[in-house]
Order: structure tokens, then sequence, then C-alpha cells
């Protein structure tokens, strides 16, 4: 640090040492934390730093980061660790065997945080990220998010309301890149993601569900059949296709002290509602079963314990809520009722080479795994009709944000779907 003044004073105003980053959630511009948002399956990481932080760029071997401390320094390791054998974990008496080695990041140092799942479920090294741009083309994280020379490592993917910066997919393929002229129509209202990642998972099992109720001191995975399932109250699966939705950039979100409405599934994370800039995208989905306040019906966000699972039984579980509650700072009742939750994430990596991308029949049809319905449309626009097979005439000019205008042969309807948190 004392060699890379500039260096340490850029990395710090970086999103990867402050945790904040500007964001549009449930209709407001918000500076968004996320040390104390809530995260898929309403876990803190403020009270769970231990499990949260060992990510941050601010956490060494046997010292805990915090946010508080001015003069944290930087753990640069992590990012031009060159060996793949640092972890802020690991024996600090083997760090300067392995800061003799440091070098440029490669995609081994970011996937080691950003490919993993929270810890949730045993970790698989990759080589490479499942993505035609790095296996075929050798691209690195940089090339589409790059540094600009002051360690920024900048969010290619942005908000309507910020669309001149973003640098997407249409940087390097240009607004046309189909030969076809009704696959560049598609492209109008379908982003590119939705049919050039067709599955994720694709390398190795993700989450799909947790139930975190359930105590277990052995941790176990196993197969059935070709599906990858975990003991705990885990449920994996590999090449799971994505769910679709309207999307803009902003972001419903359940947020610390909302009412989980009793009996309903609860959404934890989504898309914020359709606008005129809106593009059909891909999501993982993840569900969750875990615990409410039974007098204030909020979701309770416990302590993991990380001793073998972050697991408890009988009386840990009570007083992992209660202690949990506490580093967020609400009350706890001392009573809870079972809560269902659900999380959508978008997904823009792990692209598919043009050969592998999804194909007309895989989104239209009877047997299409596309649900046209729950993005609102009453029936499938493709038909046997030569109007539809035709250019579809322009919809009326409707006010756009840096966008052309909507162009669909026939137009969709919202649902009438509260998804939503409500006090």
């Amino acid at each position: 640090m004392k060699c890379h003044k500039q260096q340490v004073d850029d990395i710090k105003k970086s999103v990867h040492w402050t945790w904040l980053r500007k964001r549009i959630v449930n209709g407001k511009t918000v500076l968004s934390s996320m040390d104390s948002d809530l995260s898929r399956f309403a876990i803190a990481a403020k009270n769970n730093p231990q499990v949260c932080h060992r990510c941050h760029i601010g956490t060494f071997p046997g010292r805990p980061f915090l946010f508080t401390t001015t003069n944290q320094p930087v753990n640069c390791l992590i990012c031009h660790d060159t060996t793949g054998l640092y972890s802020p974990r690991m024996d600090p008496s083997r760090l300067e065997q392995i800061a003799r080695r440091a070098g440029r990041p490669s995609v081994h140092n970011c996937l080691a945080c950003h490919d993993q799942q929270c810890g949730l479920v045993p970790s698989k090294t990759e080589t490479v990220s499942n993505d035609v741009h790095m296996q075929r083309y050798g691209f690195t994280c940089l090339r589409c998010h790059p540094d600009n020379g002051h360690h920024v490592l900048a969010r290619t993917r942005t908000t309507e309301s910020d669309q001149a910066k973003t640098t997407g997919c249409t940087d390097c393929h240009g607004q046309s890149p189909h030969t076809l002229a009704r696959l560049n129509q598609h492209a109008l209202l379908i982003g590119c993601q939705s049919c050039h990642i067709p599955v994720y998972g694709g390398t190795k099992a993700v989450v799909i569900s947790w139930n975190w109720l359930l105590a277990d001191n052995e941790f176990h995975l196993y197969q059935q059949g070709k599906k990858a399932l975990a003991a705990n109250g885990f449920f994996l699966g590999t090449k799971i296709r994505p769910v679709y939705a309207w999307d803009n950039g902003s972001d419903r979100l359940y947020m610390r002290g909302d009412r989980a409405k009793p009996g309903k599934t609860t959404l934890l994370q989504g898309p914020g509602p359709r606008s005129p800039a809106s593009k059909i995208m891909p999501f993982s989905i993840q569900y969750g079963t875990q615990l409410q306040d039974r007098k204030f019906h909020y979701l309770l966000s416990p302590l993991l314990k990380r001793q073998k699972t972050p697991f408890w039984k009988n009386r840990e579980l009570k007083d992992a809520v209660i202690q949990g509650m506490q580093a967020i700072r609400l009350p706890y009742s001392g009573e809870s009722a079972t809560a269902t939750t659900v999380t959508l994430r978008r997904i823009n990596h792990g692209v598919k080479p043009a050969a592998q991308s999804l194909g007309c029949l895989d989104c239209h049809g009877s047997s299409a795994g596309f649900n046209l319905h729950t993005l609102g449309y009453q029936q499938d626009p493709w038909t046997s009709s030569r109007d539809n097979i035709q250019t579809p005439p322009p919809a009326p000019v409707q006010p756009t944000i840096s966008r052309p205008p909507v162009e669909e042969s026939v137009l969709p309807v919202m649902p009438e779907v509260d998804m939503g948190p409500s006090r």
C-alpha cells in the first residue's frame, strides 16, 4: 500500500470496497448496501460477517473486516494471487510465499468470489467460466468490466435511467447482429441473454431451493437420476431453463422489516414493473422455506453457525434468531411461523455459441418452455396467420428512454399480480 497509494485510493472508492451502488429499488433511486440488504434467503451480511465478509477485499486471515475502520488495509491478494492457493481463512504463515508470486488478475480470481454460492454448498473449482467469450475467444472479466486504469471494475448492466453509461452486447455486436431481419426485430423486445443463455448451472449444481429449518450435522451430496440433491434442506440442479420476465434494470426487493404475507410466497428479489425500456430477460430462481415473526410478520434473519453446517437443533435455532435480529436491530417476539420465499436473479453469464442458442420452437408452440401468459401475452404471437408471417405493422408510438419504438404482433397485457412486498 505504501508503493501503490493511488491504486489504494481508487479501490476504496469502488463498489468492491464500499459495497454500495446506486440502483432503482421499489420505484426509488437509492444507494443500496450489500452489507445491510438481505440476501436471496433473507440472510443479512451484517449479522454474519464471518461468512459474508470473507470475500471482501478488506478481509485478512485472522482479522475480521470492519466497515467503520477508515485505515483498514486492502487485501490485494484476493485479486492478485496467481497460485490459486490463497484464501482469507488460510494460515497466515504462507502469505509471504504467495505474495512473492502476485500478478495480474485472472478469471480465476474473479470466480473465487463471484462464482460461489455464499458458502451454502460445497464449492467446485472451475477451470474457466462456462461462457463462449472466455472459452473460445479468451476474454477475461476485464474485457466487459473495464477498470479504466483506476481499479473501478465498472458494472456494465445498469438501469433505464442511466442508459448512457450502459455497456452491453451491442457494444461489440451492434444493434442488428443477425442476418435475419425477423431476429433483429425480436431483439427490440427480447434481450440477447434470453436466447443465447439457454440454461444455467451448466457445469456445476446450483441452489434451487433451501429449507433452512432442517437440522443435520453432516453434509451429503448425492445423485437421484440426473438431478443433484443435497441434504440439510438444499435442492440443487444442473442445466436449468431460466424463467423470463420483463426487465429494465430496476428491482423489487424485500426490505428489512417488510411484512411477509401469511400463507403467501414473499418475493425477496425480482425485476421492477415493465416500462417502455423493458426487455424480456432470463432469471435464475431460488425458493426458500424459512421463518417469519408470528407477531410482527416480517422475515427473521438468523445468525448462521459455521462449524460444520449452517443448521441448528432445538434451542440453537431460537438463539440464532435472537442474535441475528439483534444485529439488524429488529425486535423478535419469541414466536415464529413458517414462511416461503422466492428470488429471481438476473443471468448475464454463460453465453453459448449461436448453434446452441434457443430456436423458434423453444419459445413458441404448444411444447415451448417459454410461458408467454406470465409475460402478459394473451396468445402466442407466432401463429399460422399470414399477418403474423409478414412484418407486423408498427405499434402506436410510445414514450421511450433511449430505446426504439416497441413493435410486436400481439401486444401483451399486464397480469394483475402483485408480487411486491407490503408493510
